[in-house]
């Protein structure tokens, strides 16, 4: 069965609001509720049982999971002895194809990795008076490791963002990409369309539209040189394109957003 994942907006970014480690008795329940959170669980001894919308998950010891939020939580079960740490975050999902935070549902974690940070980020969360700072860089700290731990996109995916990534101002055809890594262009945009949910070709309109954006706001270059920085040949084709996406033309997006020069000497 391939994994689940959820999608996560990039802003605001996700916020703890709450968390402890949780010892069951011999005879607890999963509690009810609706709540209006996500809820991370590093699951340490035993088994913990519950329902989401109806659907039973039995998470193991060495397990880790994020309970979606808006849904009906219960438990028809008890969780014997069940020990785990869990963390209560805000976030909102994402339905944009890119500047998103993507991250599975459900996995395996390495104690040796994983606890310690568990248990500073308590530490920090009980401490009076807190450190909102420190909880947050924890909390973040924490998703970072998880995120690379179970290397959310494929090897492929993650060398065509990152081949893309560094080459955009180049002349960048489909056939580049399938002569770089060897597999068919039809097939590279299956695996980026899966997880990534676009192609490739959008992935690299978007790298350079970005970075076309910042140079507006924060460069005075023409916009012919910039264009040019960012891989578009034609200038003309860079206005359509940037108009698609932000809805007016470069020179109107630099007189809205371009952050004041001082003089030369000031």
């Amino acid at each position: 069965m391939d994994p689940e994942f959820i999608f996560l907006a990039s802003a605001p970014m996700p916020y703890l609001t709450d968390c402890d480690l949780k010892h069951f008795g011999a005879f607890e329940y999963h509690c009810s509720r609706y709540c209006d959170y996500f809820v991370l669980i590093f699951m340490l001894n035993n088994h913990l049982k519950f329902t989401e919308n109806s659907q039973l998950t039995t998470l193991s010891a060495g397990e880790w999971y994020i309970q979606k939020k808006a849904l009906w939580q219960s438990a028809p079960l008890p969780s014997p002895h069940a020990e785990y740490y869990w963390i209560h975050f805000k976030a909102e999902y994402s339905k944009q194809p890119l500047n998103r935070i993507k991250l599975p549902i459900r996995g395996t974690f390495q104690p040796s990795l994983f606890l310690p940070l568990l248990r500073e980020l308590r530490s920090a969360f009980s401490s009076s008076p807190q450190n909102h700072f420190q909880i947050q860089s924890e909390f973040y700290r924490l998703l970072d490791l998880l995120y690379a731990h179970e290397n959310a996109y494929s090897p492929l995916t993650a060398k065509v963002m990152s081949f893309l990534n560094e080459h955009y101002p180049e002349h960048i055809t489909a056939q580049t990409l399938a002569d770089q890594f060897h597999y068919s262009t039809e097939y590279i945009n299956k695996r980026m369309k899966a997880e990534l949910g676009v192609t490739a070709h959008a992935y690299l309109a978007n790298i350079r539209l970005r970075r076309a954006s910042r140079l507006l706001s924060y460069s005075e270059k023409p916009i012919l040189e910039l264009s040019h920085e960012c891989g578009y040949s034609d200038v003309s084709l860079f206005y359509k394109a940037f108009r698609k996406a932000y809805g007016i033309s470069p020179s109107q997006y630099r007189k809205e957003r371009q952050v004041p020069f001082a003089p030369a000497g000031s």
